[in-house]
């Protein structure tokens, strides 16, 4: 019988780092909003005197790595804990805040935010994305429910139908699961951690860190790699929004920062969408964006405080390609040809003044002209977060990509991590030999080692996605474990750190507790979470991939 996620905590760790980083990260340090085992999330009546909402007391943290009281249990029975210094916690709360307005799961001090209110379920087209059409956090009820004591963190075990009636608070839902690597040798994310200190100490040759993160539907909401990009903006610098497409690809298109216009006259093309030409000429996200009507148009503007100066747009270059004309504050700046005697990547790079402008592109009409996207970065150094997710994809569809405009696109952006997060749509796949699904996860990531090679890589596994049964029960479903067994061995041997969702989840069947939830955490196709579900896979994520670099800073103190 296979050991439960939790018991297998602390025998994954011994295979994250070296034995000096490894001390570290077996101590507690600060007030922690995410960690633990398997509890139970239903929820208890308070006592009266708790209704306040007033955090309590902070526990002293320890002043230096000299203090911290080492776990006194064995490493395999201990809670695994992120290491949570002033300077993290202050991320986690500004990449909250971005995504969740004043409805956090926890406050700068890392305690949790009791009587945090209801969310409710975001409409269809918004999906995991909420808000309005401005990007403010969405409208919350003011009644607050009478049963959330708050953020505990503690997880919730799956295994068990949720009784009718029963109360799971949200809040308490997720799990601290570590990433695994090598059993020998440095960290998986060693190389993303060396850019990152170079940065810090001005010594980046770009000024720029870049985080590539690939996936399905659960990252084309950008909620998760928002969260992502905000906190390492917060402790490492601004460097820009990143990737987005000039106009919209589909109806649901959205980025937190960003205001995406224009989707009449353009044809969307990726390699799970048969309707299109399937040439692999698709670039950089992988999805392509053609028209020749000169009424077609595109533009970008930004929500908020998104800023932006050093502006670039990818493009195909081809044979009888027409020329778009590139607008920024109303203003044309330059006329762009992509025709050239052969098919290849064509950029176009353009600065202006920092401030929040709005760039567009306006076809001439005179030939198909065909966009990858374009990134948006800020003139001072900083991290770099590129969302790169399609709906309804597999891993696999990288393969039918032009390697030669991918590659090339890639280098272009010249990143420090890729993380690709795939694997529920290749669950219902049944047809297709897990053998199969192996070797094509094992090409994708020998070509994404060819084309990023300085470039630490990540694989997300799959979140809990259960079926119901003739009688309507939820079952697990077999085939999300074979490709989590997959994914792991496959990342390890690839040199690839590996991050297991299910697991963060709770196992078996805890998406039938995050979808019955409150305030809700997932939707209930039990596939998607909901906005706030997904801040919460990006808190435990970040924490993940930043325990041994702050450890390792903690031990070399």
């Amino acid at each position: 019988m296979s050991s439960s996620p939790a018991s297998r905590l602390g025998a994954r760790l011994a295979a994250l780092t070296s034995t000096p980083r490894r001390r570290a990260l077996l101590a507690v340090v600060g007030v922690l909003g995410l960690g633990g085992y398997l509890s139970c999330a239903t929820t208890q009546e308070p006592d009266p005197a708790e209704r306040t909402g007033v955090p309590g007391p902070l526990a002293a943290a320890p002043a230096d790595a000299d203090e911290v009281p080492a776990l006194e249990r064995d490493p395999e029975d201990a809670p695994l804990l992120p290491v949570l210094n002033e300077e993290a916690l202050t991320a986690r709360v500004a990449a909250q805040r971005s995504l969740l307005g004043t409805n956090l799961f926890e406050d700068v001090r890392g305690q949790p935010v009791p009587w945090i209110t209801p969310q409710d379920e975001l409409p269809e087209e918004d999906f995991g994305n909420g808000g309005d059409d401005e990007g403010d956090p969405p409208r919350v009820d003011d009644t607050l429910l009478d049963s959330l004591p708050g953020s505990s963190g503690l997880g919730g075990a799956g295994g068990t139908e949720v009784a009718p009636q029963q109360r799971i608070n949200g809040n308490a839902l997720g799990l601290f699961v570590p990433i695994e690597g090598p059993a020998d040798g440095e960290p998986p994310l060693a190389r993303f951690y060396d850019a990152l200190e170079a940065l810090r100490s001005g010594q980046d040759t770009d000024g720029k860190v870049r985080v590539l993160v690939y996936g399905g539907s659960h990252t084309d909401a950008d909620v998760y790699p928002h969260y992502l990009r905000r906190y390492l903006q917060e402790r490492f610098g601004d460097g820009g929004h990143g990737f987005v497409h000039l106009a919209r690809p589909w109806r649901w298109y959205r980025h937190v920062d960003y205001r995406v216009e224009g989707a009449k006259h353009w044809k969307t093309e990726h390699a799970q969408r048969r309707s299109g030409r399937m040439d692999g000429l698709y670039g950089y996200m992988g999805t392509s964006l053609a028209a020749k009507s000169k009424r077609a148009f595109g533009t970008v503007s930004p929500r908020g405080d998104a800023v932006g100066a050093e502006y670039e747009i990818f493009f195909l270059r081809q044979p009888k390609g027409g020329s778009f004309r590139v607008i920024a504050d109303g203003k044309k700046l330059a006329t762009v040809k992509t025709r050239a005697d052969e098919i290849g990547p064509g950029y176009h790079r353009f600065v202006l003044p920092e401030g929040p402008h709005e760039v567009g592109i306006e076809l001439d009409g005179n030939g198909e002209v065909r966009v990858l996207g374009m990134t948006i970065e800020r003139e001072q150094p900083g991290v770099v977060v590129d969302t790169l997710g399609i709906g309804g994809t597999r891993a696999a569809n990288m393969l039918q990509w032009n390697q030669e405009i991918w590659a090339d696109n890639v280098a272009h952006r010249d990143p420090d991590l890729v993380t690709l997060f795939y694997g529920t749509n290749e669950a219902t796949d049944e047809d297709q030999p897990i053998e199969a699904y192996e070797r094509d996860l094992r090409e994708v990531l020998r070509r994404l080692s060819e084309v990023a090679p300085r470039a630490s890589c990540l694989l997300m596994g799959p979140g809990d996605f259960p079926r119901r049964d003739e009688a309507g029960q939820w079952r697990n479903r077999q085939r999300i474990d074979d490709i989590i067994e997959v994914q792991r061995r496959v990342a390890l041997e690839h040199g690839c750190g590996f991050w297991d969702t299910k697991a963060f989840m709770g196992g078996e069947l805890s998406m039938t507790l995050w979808a019955a939830a409150q305030p809700p955490m997932a939707k209930q196709d039990h596939i998607h979470f909901t906005k706030r579900g997904y801040v919460r896979l990006g808190m435990a994520l970040v924490d993940a991939m930043m325990v041994a670099y702050d450890g390792g800073m903690l031990a070399s103190n």
